[in-house]
């Protein structure tokens, strides 16, 4: 059976097959979305996805498709199903760029247009707005992964080619990186040229050619995600064999919101019925814990009086446990308590930039610690995408 490997995201769709490259990018743009515009006609985004996957794979019937490191579950499984009569692997730009090192430290930075996303072997890894302070000052960032770094500190920068502005930031942070003696190297993109899972001596050459630094071969490391979030503010988690004791987790990016959630938790589009606009995201173990996301554009007056006002509107008993000056996961929030038959959800409401955010936390009526800890990480990490 032919074999392919498929570059899927964050721009576009590559493969051995010529894909049309307006469609490739219609179809990321829209991966979360049900039908799209091409040539000004809606089309199912699913139809669209089977058609670009079949074009890039030109024919092969046993597919890798390579995505971003910080799609959520949902989207990845979007492409599988895809990739019609198949026999599919999805893994993330991460893995495939360490796939031969087994055993080794590593660190992977991948540069998007919206994110930077750091990814370790053995450690959480970090999804960064990118903004025109990173873009500006990309010492920063590198300050902090050398405080952070083991002395052996090994990074390998991966910018697409499609990114605008991507090349420069990665070679940016390389010789900075370089001036500080760590080694470090921006990734061949003919990585994705061949199938995943070559022999191990081929791999090993290829890596060791491709990222040669200082007479000696190098790749990557990991350093403290923390150091890196403390750089820039708003981040977003996505965990990486964490230890067995700490919850796997992945990075939802929906509208301006990106946040941290749990990986393997459904994620729900909810548009009709009663109430806002919101996005679910539910527990595999306990339908009844979820995390809900609503976001707004920021109007007149505080985020307190806003909330105040609102639920001054509705049913006595149903909002109670108003607080304007809570605080939850060490970030002062406006707290609230909804409750409803055989459920209660314990809302955070805060601000970023210029989008208001409202986070919240439902369980089974006194059950708020079987979703505690996802929930404070979504609260903790919620920041606004310019």
């Amino acid at each position: 059976m032919t074999s392919a490997v498929l570059e899927v995201g964050p721009v576009t769709v590559r493969g051995p097959g010529d894909v049309p490259v307006d469609l490739a990018v219609i179809a990321v743009a829209g991966i979360d979305d049900e039908i799209t515009l091409v040539e000004d006609e809606p089309v199912a985004v699913s139809e669209l996805w089977a058609e670009v996957l079949d074009a890039a794979a030109a024919g092969a019937r046993a597919l890798t498709l390579v995505c971003p490191t910080w799609w959520s579950a949902v989207r990845c499984d979007r492409v599988r199903e895809a990739a019609r009569g198949a026999d599919v692997v999805v893994r993330d730009r991460a893995e495939a760029l360490t796939a031969s090192l087994a055993g080794v430290p590593w660190v992977v930075v991948e540069i998007a247009d919206e994110l930077v996303m750091v990814s370790g072997a053995h450690a959480a890894g970090v999804a960064m707005v990118r903004d025109a302070q990173l873009n500006e000052d990309p010492d920063a960032l590198v300050r902090n992964v050398c405080a952070a770094a083991e002395p052996s500190a090994e990074v390998v920068v991966d910018a697409p080619e499609d990114v605008p502005g991507a090349l420069a930031l990665g070679n940016a942070v390389v010789t900075a990186l370089h001036h500080r003696g760590v080694a470090a190297a921006v990734a061949d993109s003919r990585i994705w040229r061949e199938p995943l899972g070559a022999p191990a001596a081929r791999d090993d050459e290829r890596i060791a050619e491709r990222v040669r630094h200082g007479g000696r071969a190098t790749w990557v490391t990991i350093c403290a995600a923390a150091a890196l979030a403390a750089v820039l503010g708003g981040i977003a988690v996505a965990g990486r064999q964490a230890p067995a004791d700490e919850q796997a987790m992945t990075v939802l990016v929906e509208g301006r919101v990106g946040l941290q959630i749990p990986a393997g938790w459904t994620v729900r589009r909810i548009t009709d019925g009663p109430g806002s606009a919101r996005v679910e995201v539910v527990s595999p173990f306990d339908p009844l814990a979820v995390i809900h996301l609503t976001q707004s554009g920021l109007g007149p007056g505080t985020v307190s009086d806003t909330v105040d006002r609102a639920l001054r509107e509705q049913p006595a008993g149903v909002f109670v446990d108003f607080d304007p000056s809570a605080v939850v996961a060490d970030r002062p929030v406006v707290g609230y308590r909804e409750v409803r038959p055989g459920r209660e959800v314990h809302w955070a409401v805060f601000s970023d930039a210029a989008v208001r955010i409202a986070i919240g936390c439902q369980s089974a009526p006194g059950g708020g610690e079987a979703v505690r800890p996802a929930c404070e990480a979504a609260i903790r990490s919620a920041h606004a995408i310019p």
